[in-house]
C-alpha cells in the first residue's frame, strides 16, 4: 500500500488544518463530508448553467480528464500499484456505480426543477443505508435510523416533490443514479482499509472518463472562453469535493457520513436565494431545521456516551 502522504495530490497535499486533526474519527469525517457536500453543489450549479448547450458526456469527460491531471503527480509516483490491482470486482462496482451517479446525477439536475433532483438524491442515504448494513455488516442502530428518517422528513418538507408525468424518465434517472452513488460510496468504504486514496481515485477518474469518452465525440460542442472556465471550475471543484469525499469514509462509518448528504438541501436553498432570488417559505424553514437537527443528533449521542464512558 501506497504511503498516504506521498498518495495525495501535490496541490491537496500542503493542506493542514490543525483543528481537523484534533477532531474524534467520526467528528473528522462529518465534517469533511459537508465540505465535500458544499462543493458537490456548487459542481451541479454549473452543469445546469453549461447543459444549454455543451452535452451533457462531453462534461462529464471534462470533469474526469482535470481529476486525473490533477491526481498526476501521484499517479507518476505510484504506478507500481496502479499497474497491480487488487479487489478488482470491487473497483469494477465502484467504477459502474460512479459512472451511473454522475451522469444521470448530471441528467437529473439538468431536466427537472433542483429541488425535485436535490430531493431524489437524497435516496442514496436510505441505499447507503441498506447496503452497507447487508455487506458491511454495519450496524444501524434506533438513533441511526431516526436521524435517517427525520432527516428525510426534513427533505420532503422542504421540496413537497410534485413529479409530472413529463419529468417521470428524470425522475427514474434520478433514483438509479442513487443508487449508483450509493453502490460506489459502499465499495469505496470496504476498500478504504487496504487501498490507498490515489488508487481509489485514480482507477475511477480514468475509466469512468474512457465511458464517456465516445459519446462525448459523437455529440461534441466546441466551448467558448466563459464555457471553457465553467468546464474547468467543475473539474477542479469535484476533484477536490471528491477527494475530501473519500477522505471522509476513511475516517467514518458510511451510514454516519451518508447522514450529513441531507445538507444539500441546506446548501441548495442557500443556492438558490443567492444565484435566483428563491425565498424559502415556513415549511421549508421547517424542514429545514429538522434537517440540521438530524445532522447534529450523532454528535450529541456520540457526546453523551463518551461522558459515560
Amino acid at each position: 500500500m501506497v504511503n498516504e502522504i506521498t498518495s495525495k495530490p501535490a496541490l491537496l497535499s500542503r493542506v493542514n488544518i490543525p483543528f481537523i486533526n484534533t477532531l474524534s474519527p467520526t467528528s473528522k469525517g462529518v465534517l469533511l463530508a459537508l465540505i465535500s457536500t458544499a462543493l458537490f453543489v456548487a459542481v451541479g450549479v454549473i452543469v445546469r448553467v453549461l447543459s444549454e448547450r455543451i452535452d451533457l458526456f462531453q462534461i462529464l469527460l471534462f470533469r474526469q480528464l482535470i481529476f486525473v491531471a490533477v491526481l498526476m503527480p501521484s499517479v507518476l509516483g505510484s504506478l507500481d500499484v496502479l499497474l497491480k490491482p487488487q479487489q478488482i470486482q470491487l473497483h469494477l462496482f465502484r467504477i459502474l456505480g460512479a459512472f451511473a451517479a454522475l451522469y444521470l446525477g448530471f441528467v437529473t439536475v439538468s431536466n427537472i426543477p433542483l429541488a425535485d433532483a436535490t430531493a431524489l438524491g437524497f435516496l442514496q442515504v436510505l441505499f447507503v443505508a441498506v447496503i452497507s448494513r447487508l455487506f458491511l455488516s454495519e450496524i444501524i442502530g434506533k438513533v441511526r435510523l431516526f436521524t435517517i428518517l427525520s432527516g428525510f422528513a426534513g427533505v420532503i418538507l422542504i421540496v413537497r416533490p410534485e413529479f409530472e408525468d413529463p419529468s417521470v424518465v428524470y425522475t427514474l434517472a434520478g433514483i438509479v443514479g442513487s443508487l449508483g452513488a450509493a453502490v460506489a460510496v459502499v465499495c469505496v468504504r470496504r476498500m478504504a482499509q487496504t487501498q490507498s486514496r490515489v488508487v481509489l481515485l485514480t482507477y475511477q477518474a480514468v475509466f469512468v472518463g474512457f465511458i464517456a469518452l465516445v459519446p462525448s465525440l459523437y455529440a461534441w460542442q466546441w466551448p467558448n472562453g466563459y464555457e471553457l472556465m465553467l468546464l474547468v471550475a467543475v473539474g477542479v471543484l469535484s476533484s477536490v469535493a471528491q477527494w475530501i469525499g473519500v477522505t471522509a469514509y476513511k475516517h467514518g462509518e458510511a451510514n454516519i457520513v451518508a447522514n450529513v448528504e441531507y445538507m444539500k438541501m441546506i446548501y441548495s436553498i442557500a443556492f438558490g436565494y443567492w444565484l435566483f432570488g428563491e425565498v424559502p417559505d415556513s415549511l421549508s424553514m421547517i424542514g429545514a431545521a429538522i434537517i440540521i437537527a438530524s445532522a447534529l443528533l450523532p454528535f450529541a449521542f456520540n457526546r453523551i456516551k463518551q461522558s459515560r464512558s
